[in-house]
């Protein structure tokens, strides 16, 4: 089955449908709601630098490598700078999380925001 087949018999967003938030209302979850932060970028990266309590996801390995614990989750997926997560927006769509959205800007408006990183 095609990725557009799937999506269109399990009711997922598409692309354009899948939110992107800002930086500002991502430390927000961060801090006071359930909330998965999914860095998509792959694993060099990932280890350079991320946002703290984030779950690597790469894109080479995305379906092996998300969490388990989707089901009534709310997922907040990132790059460096957002291009990556737009681009593959209908895959993170189809990933099964009840809520997921884009961080706009990725790493750098969360960095710019002010917000802590780990290494």
């Amino acid at each position: 089955m095609s990725l557009l087949a799937f999506l269109k018999s399990s009711g997922a967003k598409s692309a354009a449908e899948l939110p992107a938030i800002d930086a500002a209302t991502a430390r927000q979850w961060q801090t006071g709601e359930s909330c998965i932060f999914i860095d998509i970028r792959e694993d060099a990266e990932f280890g350079a630098e991320h946002i703290p309590g984030a779950h690597p996801a790469p894109l080479s390995r995305l379906e092996q490598a998300l969490p388990g614990n989707r089901k009534g989750a709310k997922a907040v997926f990132y790059c460096l700078s957002g291009m990556r997560t737009r681009t593959n927006a209908a895959r993170l769509a189809a990933s099964g999380f009840a809520e997921a959205y884009i961080l706009d800007g990725g790493l750098r408006a969360w960095k710019a925001q002010g917000a802590p990183t780990e290494h």
